[in-house]
């Protein structure tokens, strides 16, 4: 078995391959998590793998080294690309992968590439949700944004043009959190955030697929999976045409693109 461990910023992702098949993937908050004594939690084992993958920012940081575990560094834009490609059965694609930022990655013929990145992504939820509304627990936050409606604290275009206006959809957002709305509740300013958040990386996912002309777009991370990026993302490829893909396991995906490329590298 092939395990993957990815370091992110806020948080570390593991996973086990047997061959084709995921045996386990597990997520957890805290980017200086003592990976060792997670593992010892888990009961995984590394020094009986085949294998263990190391991606993300903090790779060189597992506390690992000189355990006489083998190990394999792998490039974390190879393994957002990776990952993406192989959960969705997609090619020709832009990969954008949610995490404290958000990284744009291009998949093509089994090479991946960073295009960009943006500081705008997970993390900036946090940081609001702790400033504005004092929660720190992340699913506390999506099960309020989840009960509001952002509608109530952005501005639509058909708030401005009524009737039909051809190229533009009335639904869409012409400012976010730009409707000065006494009435709005909590919910609503958190339904609100989340949504620009998830529509600024929309829209620059969108801009590179159609700049590299790509084929779709694949959302990963942590944030990818909830309601309200599916919702947001259902509605980009609605009104758009351009598809976008959150495929399985998306929170962990690209620590599944790092044991995926150790086991056939």
């Amino acid at each position: 078995m092939v395990i993957g461990i990815d370091m992110g910023a806020s948080s570390v992702k593991l996973c086990g391959l047997q061959g084709e098949h995921i045996v386990f993937t597990h997520y957890e908050n805290g980017g200086e998590t003592n990976v060792p004594a997670l593992a010892d939690r888990l009961g995984i084992r590394f020094e009986k793998a085949e294998t263990v993958a190391l991606t993300g920012l903090s790779a060189r940081k597992s506390g690992l080294e000189g355990r006489g575990i083998p190990l394999k560094y792998i490039p974390e834009p190879d393994a957002i690309g990776a990952g993406a490609v192989w959960l969705s059965g997609r090619d020709n694609a832009i990969i954008s992968s949610i995490g404290t930022g958000t990284a744009f990655v291009l998949a093509r013929n089994g090479v991946y590439k960073h295009l960009c990145g943006t500081g705008v992504g997970g993390g900036t939820l946090r940081g609001l949700a702790q400033r504005m509304f004092g929660i720190s627990d992340m699913t506390e936050f999506g099960n309020l944004a989840a009960s509001g409606n952002a509608d109530a604290v952005d501005l639509l275009i058909g708030d401005f043009i009524k009737g039909d206006y051809g190229i533009l959809d009335p639904e869409l957002t012409a400012s976010n959190l730009a409707r000065l709305n006494d009435a709005a509740t909590d919910a609503d300013w958190a339904a609100g955030i989340t949504n620009m958040v998830l529509q600024t990386i929309g829209t620059m996912s969108m801009l590179a697929c159609h700049g590299h002309g790509a084929s779709c777009i694949l959302i990963t991370g942590a944030v990818a999976g909830t309601p309200l990026s599916q919702v947001n993302f259902e509605k980009f490829t609605s009104i758009y045409g351009t598809e976008f893909i959150i495929p399985a396991h998306s929170e962990c995906a690209t620590v599944i693109g790092a044991a995926r490329l150790a086991l056939w590298n």
